[in-house]
């Protein structure tokens, strides 16, 4: 029996709620020790109280359910000067401390390692599982577009600059993987259908993937051209927050027969598209059928598309947050 992701929340630090959470440790340190099962969320939940437990409960390493956690305990470390380079700190129990230059080696070393094993999985192109097919070939497309440009580079420095670029795109890759894996088992199926003029848009693996991947990822593309999130929408809770955000604009019936492969609002005084296509799937029993789907959503900032929004839409007001713009 696996347990709730609300179970796996230390709520206070009273005496009542160490003992709870120390029983269900207890719990899953034994089904971690027989390699049985665990969902993400207890895997994280395990594995972090193994890094700042005082008892004898040994170190992440000696648990093959914590190697997802390492990496994205590693990843969130390094990700941000991958050559080992800059100022790194790490827990130690509840303390923090300056990583040393032999632990710096240590650990780019490890995510060097990570790099080449997830390389290895996301250059297969027939996984079974949706969601590594999604992850592999968005990735091995973004490759693929990077490495237009390696015959370009002269000096040895570009040449580094580049492999370091394609270092970090496959990290963060499996990064992205790890974190929608974690999604999935947030919410229930349901959730992950928005409902506008009478029709059901799926936001599924692709969506997810294609967005945390474009929209989300500022920090590790200074240079990419794609406009990104802010704060106002949370990548583990975009499919919640697009879900009641679509749906307040179908109770206002501004957008009642009107096409819904493009949708536009202005969420707290920020402009987005929302893009919805329709495919094909093959459900058991049923064959192919089609269905419609979110291709990607992204805060408007590239100028031509602001004009476009002006000329050729009407921003109606829905309520003090949320207007959604209306086609003249």
């Amino acid at each position: 029996m696996s347990f709730s992701i609300s179970e796996l929340v230390l709520e206070n630090s009273s005496d009542e709620e160490q003992i709870r959470t120390r029983k269900i440790f207890e719990a899953l340190k034994i089904k971690a020790k027989n390699n049985e099962f665990l969902t993400e969320h207890e895997k994280d939940f395990f594995c972090h109280g193994v890094k700042l437990s005082l008892l004898s409960d040994g170190n992440i390493n000696d648990y093959d359910c914590c190697k997802n956690f390492k990496f994205k305990y590693f990843y969130l470390i390094y990700f941000k000067d991958l050559l080992g380079s800059g100022i790194y700190e790490k827990t130690k129990g509840m303390y923090l401390y300056k990583v040393g230059k032999n632990e710096v080696e240590r650990d780019i070393k490890y995510l060097a390692n990570e790099e080449r094993e997830w390389l290895k999985t996301i250059r297969k192109e027939n996984h079974s599982n949706e969601l590594l097919k999604q992850i592999s070939k968005e990735t091995r497309d973004e490759i693929k577009n990077l490495k237009k440009s390696e015959g370009l580079l002269i000096f040895n420095r570009d040449k580094r600059r580049f492999k370091l670029q394609i270092r970090s795109l496959i990290l963060q890759s499996k990064y992205i993987y790890l974190t929608v894996l974690e999604i999935f088992e947030m919410f229930d199926s349901d959730d992950f259908v928005l409902g506008l003029n009478g029709q059901n848009i799926e936001i599924t693996e692709y969506s997810i993937i294609h967005i945390l991947n474009r929209h989300f990822a500022q920090i590790t593309k200074p240079t990419s051209s794609k406009s990104f999130h802010t704060t106002d929408f949370k990548p583990k809770y975009l499919n919640s927050q697009l879900k009641e955000i679509v749906s307040t604009i179908d109770s206002s019936g501004l957008l009642t027969s009107m096409p819904i492969n493009k949708v536009a609002f202005r969420f707290k005084e920020m402009d987005y598209f929302m893009w919805v296509n329709k495919r094909f799937k093959s459900i058991k029993g049923k064959g192919n059928v089609e269905y419609n789907r979110v291709e990607t959503f992204y805060p408007i900032i590239e100028k031509t598309e602001k004009v476009q929004l002006n000329l050729e839409y009407d921003c109606r007001k829905i309520n003090n947050e949320l207007s959604v713009y209306v086609k003249k």
